[in-house]
């Protein structure tokens, strides 16, 4: 069944209850249990302690060249991270990118098999999975250095993917509104929803619960059971799902949605544009283009 949900329910207007200020914008954002990963675009990689609230460098990526400069910071464009393993993608030579493993304080480098790589996801010790542009799904060992299983989804490019370890399944969002459930131990597409009506922007998965937000100005949400739309009246960036809520932007608020589809909060942002929305237990997490990490009460 669909819903549509109109955006007057629950209204609650909030700011940040604190926010962590950076060096450079993030973009690339990962929570692992109570420490968040942040990418940013001048080449560092940060652990902030949501506990303790303190912040470390764990690396700084090597530099890069173009024709025009020899000495220039890499933009961080994915991480993940799976026990003490933490992979990086991340800008290099000439319009190329990197393949950064990151372990007990060594970085190995690998030039990236495949061009146009969106996001990475760590399979397990041996393995990233690389979702690209194109609607491929890649599984590369980096032990030996070589792509062992590819394939492609579609002819549609994509425009996010997220991935619910703990199910191994990776949601793919492409352009016409299509997301594909990808099963990471079958490697196939066990499932597909026709949720939007234009490009997705992004997406988010956590068990049962999916949401997306699209270039058609609505946030679609599924609960297992039941599909929600909600009308943004603005192109929906970016999306946030776990810890049974849902979360989406639009131009001026962060909407909260419960796993009933009932919008619980909408807070009041007038920041930079949003590139994560992340929950954990105690906070809603945002990352945005003003070298900021907001944190909300939840």
């Amino acid at each position: 069944m669909r819903f549509f949900v109109v955006l007057f329910m629950a209204i609650t207007f909030l700011w940040a209850d604190f926010e962590l200020n950076l060096p450079a914008n993030a973009v690339s954002v990962k929570l692992d249990n109570d420490d968040l990963l942040i990418g940013l675009d001048n080449g560092e990689l940060y652990n902030y302690s949501i506990k303790t609230q303190e912040l470390n460098k764990m690396i700084d990526l090597p530099k890069f060249s173009n024709y025009f400069d020899n000495d220039i910071a890499p933009k961080i464009f994915s991480i993940d991270k799976l026990d003490e393993v933490v992979a990086i993608l991340y800008e290099s030579d000439n319009g190329t990118k990197s393949l950064g493993i990151l372990e007990n304080g060594n970085l190995k480098s690998f030039k990236m098999p495949t061009d146009g790589v969106k996001k990475i996801f760590l399979l397990d010790s041996n393995h990233v999975i690389f979702v690209t542009l194109s609607s491929e799904v890649e599984y590369y060992n980096f032990k030996d250095g070589k792509v062992v299983f590819e394939n492609k989804l579609t002819t549609s490019s994509t425009g996010d993917a997220a991935f619910d370890r703990k199910n191994g399944v990776i949601a793919i969002g492409i352009e016409g509104g299509v997301i594909f459930y990808f099963d990471t131990k079958l490697k196939r597409v066990v499932k597909q929803i026709n949720a939007q009506k234009d490009t997705i922007y992004s997406v988010g998965i956590d068990g049962k619960l999916l949401i997306s937000g699209s270039a058609d100005k609505k946030s679609y949400f599924n609960n297992g059971s039941k599909e929600f739309y909600y009308e943004a009246k603005f192109l929906v960036y970016c999306v946030g799902v776990g810890a049974n809520k849902g979360a989406f932007s639009t131009e001026n608020s962060i909407k909260v949605i419960n796993q009933n589809g009932e919008i619980i909060k909408d807070i009041n942002y007038d920041g930079a544009s949003l590139n994560y929305l992340i929950f954990n237990d105690e906070y809603l997490i945002g990352s945005s283009y003003d070298n900021k990490i907001y944190f909300w009460s939840m």
